[in-house]
């Protein structure tokens, strides 16, 4: 006999639960000047009707609503508005179901994205649309088809640009049309056979884009680029990635490919790649060799391919909240194609490249990375005489562990720990280190800090020990305190060293002096009421010791300019705070709007409403909401910062409230610090009439000051004023107190104010040589030698003032220009000038570069843009000055 099936679980099934009774349908209001009527379900009404169904409202001047359908029929001066998409239909009769939200109008004209009480002012939406048409028909909520009519995104009723065409077809996403013609200021410019544009503006479509045009002309001998034209396909790879391909033609030198490949990830992961590259036909160039007494005037023609490629990708991955992956690599064939053809000043004179992949673990203090990189760098530009230098630095791998500022338990004590082991090599001209070097560096270290009346020092102690697996002999010349000959070839030999060093040093920090002054009346208005100066000094003591084969230790990064030193480092930073003066004015109006303020009336939380309190609000902690950063992208003092806004009030703040105290701004800040050496030659390290980089003083200054044995280092000086957010002044400079000048300076001013702005950047630098001259015979025109610069110096300066901005109408323009008083040449120059009408701007640029005999060009640029549907032109918005 068969038994019966198990009884169910009842516990897994869940209890039944009777559905709410359905929402009873929404009535649709309906309110006219004149008398209304109804006969059953339908209802009719005249005289300036007003029918509002949900967040929709129906105007005209006669309505005839059936309550059953849902169907109105409009006639006279029909308007509509509302809806998700914040629509404007206007008519002069149509028919409109409020339950489907579909219908059909005549002689029409409206918006999508637009409202109705900006209308004359702005947009809503990044994506409105308006248009006009003899018949529209409204097929859902967002969807339309319009026939015989326009389209366009510019205010009505005289829009800059229009696109008119028999039929269009306006989706959620999409805006699709078909026999076309396109007029630009009134008149015709192109017929579209079909042309689509999304109106989402977080829709993106697949598509070719605007084509570019430029053209750029230049010396003979560095080569025109003549008349380019390019254009780029763009490429929808789901909805995280895309891909933009293209090419740019130069008339007189070739094609030119490029694309970029864009993945956006969960959080934030990312993946961005980037190629361009040219296949150049070259030029060719006429050098004429001076004649001399023994030899006649030599004339040659030289050719020049400046061709090359540049690849550059970038990554992040986050495994967990503590490891993520990352990299940033770059693999550039020339730097003369980057130099010539790239339009950013600062990468064609860039001669550094650093390739970089590590992954990262850290928790609770403790850190372990692995990473792979690669430094190129350029050290002597190529001639067509003699062929350019490069240094190449790897790190294959290294892996680094870190322990940060850990308490010994029981004791006022820290211990932290830094510690890598690397495979390293090293390739420039003469010298390849073999091989790969293994190096193995550990420096624990115990800390002290206390403090005690004001006083706060800091006492550490480190042990270091670092093992190479190769190292380098010393060929000593006939000066012992030379030991490396002119143009020494530096030789590896397999011998391991090791390095030990024990590192004491002892930071002091001094109570702070500080002093409140009160500032006469008529200066309140330029420093506020009250003035703070405070003087900050600083004594640290270092001391280095055992390391005494700096000179045999190959050279890698800055792990291996550890050497012995015996300083004292000591100096004071002085700052200026003030108090911001109160506008007397406005203080009064606030004052007659809330009177509690006067009188110590009780607050009314009404106020809130009754006295617009976002704007009271507004006023007194934040004066220009759209004032957020300065010319340098500082932010502005009384601003939030635009990305993660944060909040200096109360949610529902009293806006007759006294307000809070302003708080002090700095005004002034002046830094002045210098080192004493007691061990002059750090440990037998200084080679006399060298540059002598340790880590020490590439810590204290990027200037390598020392020649020789000093036992002062430069005076280091650090001033800023900041008056306001719409000013900067900056003045840098390193005094040098044993050749008694100048090794570098630096000085900033920048200031905007209104739609105007400019600034002026100098920069000095007067230091040991870093570059190399070759020497030429001028009988055989071959390379002779090499030697030294005593002294690597520059002076340049820039400059930029202008007016407006991107999105201001009418006019705006600007100017910059960097000038090399040395070479008594201006390095580029550039001129923009911009005009924006109604939805449309046109910007153009001349562009000079003057990079010596790679690139003398003079280029000019522009760009066209339609709001909110695209830009024709090779002049980037990232590139504008203002």
């Amino acid at each position: 006999m068969q038994s019966l099936p198990s009884p169910p679980d009842l516990s897994l099934i869940p209890n039944a639960a009777p559905l709410p009774p359905a929402a009873p349908p929404e009535p649709a209001v309906i309110e006219s000047d004149l008398p209304q009527a109804r006969n059953g379900d339908i209802y009719s009404a005249s005289g300036n009707v007003v029918v509002t169904f949900r967040d929709r409202i129906l105007r005209a001047d006669t309505v005839t609503y059936d309550k059953a359908t849902g169907d109105v029929t409009l006639l006279g001066h029909v308007h509509i508005t509302g809806g998700e998409n914040d629509e404007s239909i206007n008519a002069t009769h149509g028919i409109y179901n409020l339950n489907t939200q579909t219908g059909t109008f005549y002689d029409v004209s409206g918006s999508v994205g637009l409202s109705n009480q900006m209308a004359r002012t702005g947009y809503v939406t990044e994506n409105p649309f308006l248009f006009s048409g003899r018949k529209v028909v409204k097929t859902g909520p967002v969807n339309y088809v319009i026939y015989e009519g326009s389209v366009t995104s510019c205010l009505l009723p005289h829009p800059d640009w229009l696109l008119i065409g028999s039929k269009f077809t306006l989706d959620a996403k999409t805006a699709r049309a078909s026999n076309s013609t396109f007029k630009l200021l009134g008149m015709p410019v192109f017929f579209f056979p079909y042309v689509t544009h999304p109106v989402d503006s977080d829709e993106r479509q697949s598509g070719i884009l605007i084509p570019t045009l430029g053209y750029s002309s230049s010396s003979a001998n560095t080569g025109s680029k003549g008349l380019s034209i390019g254009d780029q396909a763009y490429l929808v790879l789901g909805r995280s990635a895309d891909l933009t391909i293209g090419t740019i033609y130069y008339s007189l030198r070739g094609y030119s490919e490029n694309g970029t490949f864009r993945f956006r990830g969960a959080g934030d992961n990312f993946f961005n790649a980037h190629f361009s590259a040219l296949q150049d036909r070259g030029f060719s160039s006429i050098d004429t060799i001076p004649a001399t007494s023994k030899t006649p005037a030599i004339t040659e023609t030289i050719y020049t391919n400046q061709g090359g490629q540049d690849i550059t990708g970038a990554f992040r991955y986050r495994f967990s909240p503590t490891t993520r992956a990352v990299g940033d690599a770059e693999y550039l064939s020339s730097y003369i194609y980057r130099e010539a053809f790239t339009e950013n000043f600062n990468q064609a004179v860039s001669s550094d490249i650093l390739s970089t992949i590590f992954v990262t673990h850290q928790k609770n203090g403790y850190s372990v990375d692995a990473r792979v990189d690669r430094y190129q760098g350029q050290k002597i530009a190529p001639t067509y005489l003699t062929a350019g230098e490069e240094v190449k630095i790897f790190h294959a791998p290294s892996i680094d562990v870190t322990a940060l500022d850990h308490h010994i338990l029981g004791t006022p004590l820290i211990w932290s720990l830094t510690s890598s082991i690397a495979g390293l090599k090293r390739v420039q001209p003469t010298f390849t280190s073999s091989g790969i070097t293994e190096r193995l560096d550990v420096r624990p270290e115990i800390s002290l800090p206390l403090s005690f009346a004001g006083w706060h020092t800091f006492s550490s102690v480190a042990l270091r020990e670092t093992f190479y697996s190769r190292s380098r002999r010393i060929p000593y010349s006939n000066n012992p305190a030379d030991p490396y000959p002119p143009n020494a070839t530096p030789i590896e030999v397999d011998n391991p060293i090791s390095r030990t060093s024990v590192d004491l040093s002892v930071d002091i920090r001094p109570p702070v002096v500080e002093r409140d002054f009160k500032v006469p009346v008529r200066f309140q208005r330029l420093l506020g009421s009250d003035v703070r100066h405070t003087i900050e000094p600083e004594i640290t003591y270092r001391n280095v010791h055992g390391i005494s084969n700096f000179l045999q230790l190959l050279r890698f990064d800055d792990t291996d300019l550890a050497a012995d030193t015996d300083e004292l480092q000591y100096g004071v930073t002085q700052h200026l705070y003030f108090r911001p003066h109160i506008n007397a004015a406005k203080a009064a109006r606030e004052t007659a709007r809330c009177p509690a303020r006067a009188v110590g009336a009780t607050y009314n939380p009404q106020a809130i409403f009754q006295d617009s309190a976002d704007s009271a609000v507004q006023d007194v902690f934040n004066p220009d909401p759209h004032d957020t950063n300065d010319a340098n992208g500082i932010p502005n003092i009384s601003a939030t910062a635009p990305d993660t806004p944060t909040r200096t009030h109360a949610h529902h703040a009293d806006p007759c409230a006294t307000p809070a105290e302003q708080p002090q701004r700095e005004w002034f800040s002046w830094r002045v610090t210098q080192k004493m050496i007691f061990a002059q030659n750090y440990g037998g390290a200084v080679i006399n009439t060298r540059r002598n980089i340790f880590d020490s003083t590439l810590d204290f200054s990027g200037i390598a000051f020392l020649t020789a044995a000093h036992n002062f280092t430069p005076i280091v000086s650090r001033m800023r004023f900041r008056t306001s957010s719409h000013s900067d002044v900056e003045w840098d400079f390193d005094y040098d107190t044993v050749e008694r000048g100048l090794t570098s300076q630096n000085v900033f001013i920048d200031a905007h104010e209104s739609i105007f702005f400019g600034g002026v950047s100098y920069a000095y630098l007067n230091a040991p040589g870093r570059f190399r001259s070759v020497i030429i015979n001028s009988v055989n025109n071959l390379v002779t030698g090499v030697t030294s610069d005593a002294i690597s110096n520059f002076s340049q300066m820039r400059f930029l003032a202008g007016i407006g901005s991107p999105t201001r109408p009418g006019l705006s323009a600007a100017a910059s220009a960097g000038i090399d008083f040395k070479l008594d040449s201006a390095q580029y120059i550039t001129l923009q000038a911009s005009y924006n009408w109604n939805c449309c701007g046109l910007s153009v640029e001349y562009r000079k570069y003057n990079l010596g005999t790679v690139r003398d060009e003079g280029a000019y640029r522009f760009n066209f843009t339609l709001a909110n549907i695209g830009t024709a032109g090779n002049l980037r918005r990232a590139e504008a000055l203002f």
